[in-house]
């Protein structure tokens, strides 16, 4: 009997110290997404090919299964889905921005923008709130103005 309830003690407690962890916001999630994105490219890894679990904590599974839908069709996919092109700038690994997304509901809009100014890529995400967890749902280049 002690048994049971010091184990539903610590689950209650483990539940209680998760539910107070912090929530990242749509800024704070594409900023660490692109950081270990970017990071996993840059150490000649390919994140999308190799499955990296890590994936799931920052895209939605409908985008990760509309991207494979994408690979596996007869043209393929040209460009790098995360970056809209088809390679990285070395300068965008150590600099990424985001600016302020805009929330409706459990949607999320927004730009980030990867490398300096001589050197940018400006990309608008959108984002779901997917059990209290902010993920990448779709991918797009900013038209400049």
């Amino acid at each position: 009997m002690k048994t049971c309830l010091m184990g539903l003690l610590l689950a209650l407690t483990a539940f209680h110290v998760a539910a107070q962890a912090p929530r990242l916001s749509p800024e704070m999630t594409g900023q660490a997404f692109y950081s270990w994105y970017l990071g996993a490219m840059n150490k000649d890894e390919s994140p999308i090919d190799e499955h990296d679990p890590k994936l799931n904590q920052y895209v939605t599974q409908h985008l990760i299964n509309r991207i494979q839908v994408l690979i596996k069709s007869p043209t393929g996919m040209n460009n790098d889905y995360f970056i809209q092109g088809p390679d990285y700038s070395d300068s965008w690994v150590d600099h990424i921005s985001t600016l302020p997304f805009e929330i409706h509901g459990d949607e999320a809009k927004g730009e980030v923008v990867l490398g300096l100014p001589d050197d940018q890529q400006r990309l608008l995400l959108t984002m779901k709130d997917e059990h209290g967890i902010w993920k990448i749902d779709d991918v797009s280049t900013v038209t400049p103005p």
